[in-house]
């Protein structure tokens, strides 16, 4: 049996899987217009949010928002899959960025169509893919 990383620090469920809903629709939008804008805005939103400054990132004002505007309710779970999830996700984000401005862009939608579908599976299954990684990651590292 297999256990996610915790850290006993919370957050809000719903924000979180709002915020998941943000990045896959915003990764299947670059899909389609191949905007290196669009990329860049991932990259910044998950590299401050990866170092802890998620006052700093726009999804997460707009993820707040839209979630208390939807009269959510707030539903505290442990932060650490989610920051696992995230740091996940900042490189996937980057190795697209540099794949795209190398120009690899089809690889680099790829593995941004990776990205949205994980995302996708977050919020309309509440099921993480970070953590089934994360699980598989110390299973590995404790063989060795």
């Amino acid at each position: 049996m297999g256990s996610c990383p915790v850290n006993f620090k919370k957050v809000d469920q719903n924000v979180v899987r709002v915020m998941a809903g943000l990045v896959s629709a915003i990764g299947v939008i670059f899909i389609i217009s191949q905007q290196l804008s669009l990329l860049t805005l991932l990259l910044y939103d998950f590299l401050v949010r990866a170092l802890g400054y998620k006052n700093a990132s726009p999804l997460f004002h707009l993820a707040r928002f839209i979630a208390k505007t939807l009269n959510l309710k707030k539903e505290e779970i442990d932060a650490g899959p989610k920051e696992f999830a995230l740091k996940m996700g900042f490189v996937f984000v980057l190795i697209s960025f540099i794949m795209f401005v190398l120009g690899e862009a089809v690889a680099a939608a790829l593995v941004v169509g990776v990205l949205a579908i994980c995302a996708f599976l977050e919020v309309a299954f509440n099921y993480c893919i970070g953590c089934q990684i994360y699980m598989i990651f110390k299973k590995i590292t404790k063989v060795f």
